[in-house]
């Protein structure tokens, strides 16, 4: 009788019930003859995981493996292979040159997904023929057969000078998805181009935002703008909603003072920084130009060396440099000349650059105006340089701690472990600031820029 009240075990239509305490044999038996009864379970099938964009940054970096060299781009054209029929993917990209992303936007449209594609009409022209922008544009063609409401035909197109403007180039680089596998609203912005050169002649990088519908639609305007190439009445906007934040040019206003990097600049102060900054409160400061040079570079280059000679920790990486910013930089007034690299590759040794740091990314860590713990980043498609006030550029900011040090810690790493051919201090071939007729020829009298996106 205590055992069955401790255990009381009941065979009811084949079921096993089964109450708290020790089983005896009895009820072993009972449960083995239940589970002999019962129908065999199968095991669960894992359910399939459905394609994710991940938000945040991606670099990569044309040294080490096929992977790494190509996770931007693979991201982009993973964003389109799962983009779902009936949404729409519109992309800015200078240059166009992939294969492999041609033949995913067609398979694309082929699934029923509307194609917009603007480009810079140079990078298509007598003297540059591009295959894969020629392909896609014909094939996209091909692909509007019967669809007779221009709302649900696929295009590829180029804009002559920029898209929003009067002259300059359609030089912006985003790429923007209604829907793609699980994620909607997304939203890719950064330095990186849809090339292969991206990917292995470049150090690229882009920011990814996820379900932000107020930024996804701003820059689906601004695209919208770009896609009638028509001057646009405000060419320079700006949106910000919390910690993010993104402006598009073109903007050629007096003294650049609506230039959000050179306002941002203009109000740094190196010393107090609070949870921010080095270990003595000094504002940390981080600028990859690419390109720097005419007389924005210059008010740029004048507000570092500003900035290095009043405490604050200033490195730069860059590419291309004018003959007078270099100056200003190196000058042996204050603390001496700014801590420059200059991130680029000549493997073969034919004074080409093979290789260059592309990325255009600024980042303020310490103290910025009344604000003694700034994190803030810049990053997109503008040079620093005067073409870029004229052309359709995308600038990002990020307000953020975590995404700060991770665009701080990857100029710093370059800066500390340059790939070869990395001269420190400036001391590689700088043009001067009047396009490619400025530029200095070493004395072999090659270009070296020659494979270099110079605006």
């Amino acid at each position: 009788m205590h055992l069955l009240r401790s255990a009381l075990v009941a065979v009811l239509s084949g079921a096993l019930v089964v109450t708290a305490g020790p089983l005896t044999s009895l009820e072993t038996a009972a449960s083995s003859a239940a589970a002999a009864a019962a129908p065999a379970q199968q095991p669960a099938k894992p359910k399939k995981q459905r394609y994710q964009v991940t938000p945040g940054i991606t670099f990569n970096s044309p040294l080490g493996s096929r992977k790494t060299k190509n996770r931007i781009n693979n991201k982009i054209i993973g964003a389109i292979s799962h983009a779902r029929p009936g949404s729409t993917i519109k992309i800015m990209t200078w240059n166009f040159q992939s294969p492999q992303a041609a033949t995913a936007l067609v398979n694309a449209q082929k699934r029923g997904v509307v194609i917009r594609l603007l480009m810079d009409a140079t990078n298509n022209d007598e003297d540059t023929p591009n295959p894969s922008f020629r392909r896609l544009r014909a094939d996209l063609a091909a692909g509007n057969a019967g669809k007779k409401k221009p709302r649900n035909r696929s295009v590829a197109k180029t804009c002559t000078g920029s898209c929003r403007g009067t002259s300059g180039s359609a030089h912006s680089k985003f790429f923007l998805f209604g829907k793609t596998g699980g994620s909607r609203q997304v939203l890719m912005q950064g330095s990186a181009n849809l090339t292969v050169a991206a990917a292995y002649n470049q150090w690229n990088e882009i920011f990814t935002f996820v379900g932000r519908k107020d930024i996804f639609r701003y820059a689906t305007g601004v695209f919208d703008q770009m896609w009638r190439d028509q001057p646009a009445k405000e060419p320079y906007t700006t949106f910000a909603r919390g910690p993010y934040g993104l402006t598009f040019s073109p903007y050629a206003g007096k003294g650049f003072k609506s230039d959000p990097v050179q306002d941002a600049l203009d109000q740094v102060r190196c010393r107090g920084a609070v949870k921010a900054g080095n270990k003595r409160g000094r504002t940390i400061v981080r600028s990859a130009p690419d390109v720097i040079r005419g007389k924005r570079g210059m008010v740029a280059a004048k507000r570092l060396k500003r900035l290095w000679d009043s405490g604050c920790d200033v490195r730069l990486v860059y590419t291309v440099m004018g003959v007078a910013v270099r100056k200003v930089l190196r000058g042996s007034g204050g603390r001496g000349a700014v801590p420059m690299r200059h991130l680029v590759q000549d493997f073969d040794g034919d004074g080409d650059f093979d290789n260059y740091f592309h990325i255009k990314v600024l980042t303020i860590n310490g103290v910025v105006g009344k604000n003694r713990s700034t994190y803030l980043t810049f990053n997109g498609s503008s040079n620093t340089s005067d073409l870029a006030t004229h052309s359709d550029e995308n600038i990002g900011t990020l307000h953020s701690r975590s995404y700060l040090l991770r665009y701080q810690d990857h100029i710093d790493y370059w800066f500390d472990n340059p790939p070869p051919d990395g001269k420190y201090d400036g001391e590689g071939t700088d043009t001067g600031g009047g396009g490619a007729a400025g530029r200095l020829a070493p004395p072999r009298v090659v270009d070296p820029y020659v494979n270099v996106d110079l605006d």
